[in-house]
């Protein structure tokens, strides 16, 4: 019985995409005979060293040829957290589809964690136990300016870009796995209380946004209003985060001494938005076990793939999450790793030319992607 469930979950392991695209109009379609997307649920997670909660995102899967990229999210999920030792801790569903953990555990090294998931009707998700191995760290970070263009939509567009380097130590022992993963943050000043609105025949009044801390007051005709400040802005500062593109992974690198030299992990984008302000730089060096590094190589390969046209036929993602009563197609990966940290900041002095001042937004500035009002600890 295990023989023949284990054989099946080899075949459930797989990640179904719809890669085929209409090239021109002399190209016929072609759709292949797979599962629809909907039908795939996609698992991700991790523990860590650092301090939890930890989180669990669960979705659905979506084809490659849709018009968007949408957060289809599975809710009212039950999840289980377990390690090695006979601890055990329950998830909650902070937002539909994203799960926390309660703190209970945190992550140590040479230890083993798994999750098991469990939906309304009684279907049982589980992981594979991932042993946290320890990992070396980031010995320095640089960064370099490239111009470069790319094509746009109607003609070819000039890029300006800091890329970024590290050196890193492998840490102790042999086989290490190793993710490097860079995360920007940029400063964002917009100025909510300005905001206008038009009523015909075009005439302006204000209307500042209720976070901006004004309100208007009587004016004079055809002024709009006068602002009155209540109360401190909330929505003027923001903090907006740029993530990576796909997994940096050390099995391109040439490793001599146990000690990576000049890994290229990112880019930084050269704007007047992100660098109207100081940019911050933060890179995390991650331990991954041997399934984890296979599964995220996977993943890099098919994001490398996807912008290609024609491109060859997508590999099978293998992870460590499997369907335990149940038939249903399941890809995902709940990993164990230790986390090493540094982090520099790049200037606006460090761009070579001069930048234009950022647009004059009177938005919120959490209308930014991936922005909040949280500031940074190291800011």
């Amino acid at each position: 019985m295990w023989d023949e469930l284990r054989i099946r979950r080899n075949f459930v392991r797989t990640r179904w995409f719809i890669v085929l695209f209409v090239a021109s109009a002399c190209v016929e379609r072609v759709e292949l005979g797979v599962p629809p997307p909907q039908s795939l649920m996609v698992i991700e997670g991790m523990i860590t060293t650092d301090a939890p909660p930890y989180t669990v995102k669960v979705s659905r899967g979506f084809a490659l040829d849709a018009d968007t990229v949408p957060f289809n999210p599975v809710k009212n999920l039950t999840i289980q957290l377990f390690d090695d030792q006979g601890n055990s801790e329950n998830f909650v569903e902070k937002t539909p589809g994203e799960y926390i953990s309660s703190g209970s555990i945190q992550g140590q090294i040479g230890h083993s964690y798994h999750i098991k998931v469990q939906t309304p009707d009684g279907k049982i998700f589980e992981s594979d136990p991932d042993l946290l191995k320890p990992v070396g760290y980031v010995t320095d970070i640089r960064f370099e300016y490239e111009r470069r263009t790319k094509q746009g939509k109607y003609f070819e567009e000039q890029v300006d870009v800091f890329n970024v380097f590290v050196d890193s130590d492998a840490g102790s022992g042999t086989d290490n796995y190793v993710r490097w993963r860079l995360t920007g943050t940029y400063k964002i000043d917009t100025y909510p209380q300005y905001y206008m609105r038009w009523t015909p025949p075009y005439t302006p009044y204000m209307d500042p946004w209720p976070c901006s801390g004004y309100r208007v007051g009587p004016g004079p005709i055809g002024s709009g209003g006068t602002l009155i400040k209540f109360d401190e802005c909330s929505c003027c500062t923001c903090w907006a985060k740029q993530y990576e593109q796909m997994p940096q992974l050390s099995d391109v690198q040439l490793v001599v001494n146990n000690q990576f030299k000049n890994v290229k992990v990112g880019e930084v984008p050269i704007t007047n938005m992100t660098f109207a302000n100081k940019y911050l730089v933060e890179m995390e060096q991650l331990s991954l076990s041997k399934n984890a590094f296979e599964f995220y190589k996977l993943v890099r390969k098919q994001k490398e793939e996807a912008s290609t046209l024609f491109q060859p036929p997508p590999g099978i993602i293998v992870g460590n999450v499997f369907a335990k009563n149940n038939s249903d197609f399941v890809v995902g990966m709940f990993g164990a790793s230790s986390i090493s940290k540094k982090s520099i900041f790049i200037y606006p002095t460090d761009v070579p030319f001069k930048l234009v001042a950022p647009f004059y937004d009177t938005r919120p500035c959490t209308f930014y992607a991936n922005s909040s009002t949280n500031k940074p600890v190291q800011w």
